[in-house]
């Protein structure tokens, strides 16, 4: 049992350096990774929003008495 907790804990010691070791994969830096993940969570964002709006749109021209 102890020995299973000296190896979970050194391997929760590498972990931070590993990972950013793994995010150079290819080339790009950490901040290129986090830059490339904020760009996709908005487009997924905005593909959320856009119909929500859209659909918002046509129902108040409907109430307004605009054609759709």
């Amino acid at each position: 049992m102890s020995n299973d907790l000296h190896i979970t804990t050194e391997a929760m010691k590498v972990a931070p350096p590993a990972l950013v070791s793994a995010l150079h994969w290819g080339g790009m830096t950490p901040s290129d990774w986090v830059a490339i993940l904020t760009v996709v969570y908005i487009v997924l964002q905005l593909g959320l929003l856009i119909p929500r709006y859209v659909t918002s749109f046509r129902n108040w021209r409907r109430r307004r008495g605009g054609d759709t």
